[in-house]
């Protein structure tokens, strides 16, 4: 006597829990090479069900750049927003912070965030604006803490504060396109320390 075989209705999750399982999906393939086929093995819920709670491919990507800023980078705005350290400190922290979230083995090496950028390039649907406005407003307000630091003695002349933030902005996109190879850790923080000791020289 053959044993039945239990059906039923797939396991319901939370919505974020769904983010969750869809961040990781579409961080391991990227926003184009993701299809609801991906999506739906992953979550176990049907076409249907994912449209339902979240409209389209667009807002389940939003939902997965969500738990993504929440669950990983909610530490790098921590440390950035330390009233505590020096903006030295904090740009040390920040940089050495973001290379452990682009290269941590719970997830895909990498950053979606940063990846973004390429995916929605050349759009110009809602969540393409958001995102950009998004890095927009990360820029001025690093220029703007930048500006600051200078102000009070902390940021040599070196750079004015707009080509400060560019440069830092530049260089965390780039640990986020190194994770992908698995650099040694040792190297890539040697590499952060002495960056930032040279940005803050006086001499």
């Amino acid at each position: 006597m053959t044993e039945r075989k239990k059906t039923g209705r797939p396991k319901l999750f939370s919505e974020q829990k769904l983010a969750e399982l869809m961040f990781q999906v579409f961080s391991r393939k990227g926003y184009a090479s993701t299809g609801i086929a991906d999506l739906t093995q992953a979550t176990g819920l049907k076409p249907a069900s994912l449209y339902l709670a979240f409209g389209n491919k667009e807002g389940m990507y939003a939902a997965a750049l969500a738990h993504y800023k929440e669950t990983w980078l909610c530490e790098l705005e921590s440390v950035l927003n330390n009233p505590d350290s020096t903006f030295e400190v904090r740009i040390r922290r920040f940089l050495s912070a973001a290379f452990t979230v682009f290269s941590h083995g719970d997830k895909h090496p990498g950053c979606i965030m940063t990846f973004s950028a390429l995916a929605f390039n050349n759009d110009d649907g809602e969540l393409a604006r958001h995102l950009r406005d998004q890095r927009m407003a990360f820029r001025q307000w690093l220029e703007s803490e930048a500006e600051q630091a200078r102000e009070r003695g902390e940021l040599p002349g070196i750079f004015t504060p707009a080509e400060f933030a560019c440069f830092i902005i530049t260089f965390e996109q780039g640990l986020a396109l190194s994770a992908l190879d698995k650099p040694d850790p040792g190297c890539v923080q040697a590499m952060i320390d002495k960056l930032v000791t040279l940005l803050f020289s006086r001499s």
